[in-house]
């Protein structure tokens, strides 16, 4: 019979499992956009620059919110 612990873990193993899932999501927007911005600065397009870099910070802090949302996961017994 399974303890009340184990299921603990398991709901843990899976949240976990989705908050990675969606920092590589934002990840991979994020390069999508860095590539964006660098071709519109490259093709002499400099409006692009300032949005790309606004919007780019805010999926860094999007992740480190998730990060502490993990460390925090990690921590709780």
């Amino acid at each position: 019979m399974n303890t009340p612990e184990f299921y603990r873990r398991r709901q843990k193993a899976i949240v976990f499992l989705g908050l990675m899932l969606f920092a590589l999501i934002l990840f991979f927007i994020q390069i999508w956009l860095f590539v964006m911005t660098l071709e519109n600065m490259l093709a002499g397009r400099t409006a692009m620059a300032v949005p790309g870099a606004i919007a780019s910070l805010a999926l860094f802090a999007t992740n480190l919110w998730m990060l502490r949302g993990v460390q925090r996961l990690m921590k709780i017994n």
